[in-house]
């Protein structure tokens, strides 16, 4: 299995905590956030890591060169900012089995899925968390069958928790250009009924802010 992973953004709500670094290498314990997030999908299968990075990208590259524990790496960098969706469209050339499904996975959450248990289930499936509250978050609702049927409900506790399984199929008449996979790309596959999810009950935690960066670096621990 290929996995994607989306690091390229500007990093804004961590400036105050590490202002020279892009979001994906802000320290946790011993190593970069992102390393634990490698290591993780390391272990679960994933053969080829394509690391989607614009903002300090020299620093990624310089930190990883061409393999993390001795899984080959690949950069697809932006030169001008693409948004998550325009990102995912250009790191695509660099699968290197461009007729599977592959992962993609947000570069500032941990969701420690069983690789195993998540299946693609027509064109796109999201892994999903049920949370206690939502305060952050664009709430999803689905059918029985698991079909997504809205996004960017706050009333609904069931969140992306950031891991897709896409078919390249899914992207055949998709223009590159700056856009955003959350609010442009799902909801464009969710009206056409291509859009899954399934729910799992490992935790979640979303880097993306001082507080939960913060966070998880007191409750984290390796394995």
């Amino acid at each position: 299995m290929e996995a994607i992973i989306l690091g390229g953004g500007l990093g804004t709500r961590l400036r105050s905590v590490c202002p020279d670094l892009p979001k994906p290498l802000v320290p946790v314990r011993d190593k970069p956030f992102l390393s634990h997030l490698m290591q993780y999908w390391k272990g679960q299968g994933v053969n080829h890591f394509i690391l989607s990075v614009g903002y300090l990208h020299e620093k990624v590259i310089e930190t990883y060169g061409t393999s993390f524990e001795e899984i080959s790496i690949d950069y697809a960098i932006e030169s001008t900012p693409l948004g998550t969706g325009g990102a995912l469209l250009h790191s695509l050339s660099k699968l290197q089995n461009p007729e599977k499904p592959f992962l993609v996975l947000n570069g500032d959450t941990y969701f420690p899925i069983p690789l195993s248990e998540f299946h693609l289930i027509g064109d796109c499936t999201l892994a999903l968390h049920q949370t206690e509250k939502n305060t952050r978050y664009d709430g999803i609702h689905m059918t029985p069958s698991g079909k997504i049927i809205t996004l960017g409900d706050p009333s609904s506790t069931l969140i992306n928790g950031g891991c897709y399984l896409f078919h390249p199929r899914a992207f055949k008449n998709i223009t590159q250009k700056p856009f955003s996979l959350e609010q442009e790309l799902l909801p464009h596959f969710i009206a056409k009924h291509m859009c899954f999810g399934h729910l799992f009950d490992s935790p979640f935690i979303d880097i993306g802010i001082p507080k939960d960066y913060h966070l998880f670096v007191h409750n984290f621990v390796e394995n």
